[in-house]
């Protein structure tokens, strides 16, 4: 993920290792993973809150953690401090509880729990009440603490090593996208972002609004995501170009909305032929897009820049 650029080598394996600990202790389970018995095998209670209810302050909190910085409060003001961080999840640490809140859109809310749970996971996170409002969720969250459970957190649900293993070896398209979505269940979001992350090719990808609904790249683009190749290789390519090639191949409303081909300048300044096919889930629109020869292709119109 591109939170890994915050995380040193030593951090991300420390991570790696605990959730292969989890998942070892879990059985080695196939997809997708139960959180229920995660929180089982970690003694973990898991409630709903509502911002809207004040039930769950009854909770004796003293002290929480909030997108990396301590938040101390009475119990009785921890509903100002709920409404105005707009917390989504909560990890209890001394109570072995998670809450999350209920007006949360249900294909979140399995990210979130993962969230929480590595949150009790990570070593150096122990002790503390963790309080994560929706931007600290987000997949490109720049915090320190909130980057490290987002990594884990989709190292956890996409079962570490095996999800690995099978993109390795699998094509990188929208039907192994779709299909990868189906088996582990997690969001089509989730799962492009660990495909490209993990993408032996220079392959990207694009979060953003439907195409064909803004009229300019700066209001419409969410996430830009590069495989490890095409960061180093691609490194002058900009989200705002793709977008616009993305754009001018628009076709569609819902479901899969365009696709094409390209050509990308690459830091020697040699140009190589890219394909992309973009799909709108109802929410983003995601794009995914890979080098499709390695052959030089100077003689094909314009580039991307």
């Amino acid at each position: 993920m591109q939170t890994n650029l915050l995380l040193t080598p030593t951090t991300l394996r420390t991570i790696d290792q605990q959730i292969e600990k989890l998942l070892r202790d879990l059985g080695n389970p196939s997809p997708p993973l139960n959180l229920d018995q995660v929180r089982a095998l970690l003694k973990l209670d898991r409630r709903y809150y509502s911002s809207l209810d004040d039930s769950w302050l009854r909770e004796k909190i003293h002290q929480m953690t909030v997108a990396g910085k301590q938040v101390v409060s009475r119990p009785s003001l921890m509903l100002t401090v709920v409404k105005n961080l707009r917390l989504k999840g909560v990890l209890l640490a001394d109570r072995r509880r998670i809450l999350l809140d209920q007006e949360l859109p249900e294909p979140k809310q399995r990210w979130a729990e993962a969230h929480e749970i590595v949150h009790d996971v990570v070593p150096w996170h122990e002790g503390i009440a963790h309080g994560d409002p929706e931007m600290t969720l987000r997949l490109g969250c720049q915090d320190q603490i909130e980057a490290e459970a987002n990594y884990g957190a989709g190292r956890l649900l996409f079962l570490g090593k095996r999800f690995d293993e099978m993109v390795v070896a699998g094509p990188v398209d929208f039907a192994a996208l779709q299909s990868l979505h189906k088996a582990y269940g997690n969001t089509m979001t989730t799962t492009l972002w660990r495909i490209v992350e993990l993408s032996l090719y220079a392959s990207f990808g694009l979060v953003t609004a439907h195409p064909r609904d803004v009229d300019s790249s700066s209001e419409a683009i969410r996430y830009f995501i590069r495989s490890p190749k095409f960061a180093a290789e691609f490194a002058t390519v900009t989200a705002a170009g793709l977008f616009s090639e993305v754009k001018r191949r628009c076709y569609g409303r819902r479901g899969p909305i365009g696709h094409g081909d390209f050509v990308l300048i690459d830091g020697r300044g040699e140009a190589y032929e890219f394909r992309f096919e973009s799909f709108f889930n109802g929410h983003d629109a995601l794009t995914l897009g890979k080098r499709v020869a390695p052959r030089n292709l100077s003689v094909m119109g314009a580039a991307v820049s």
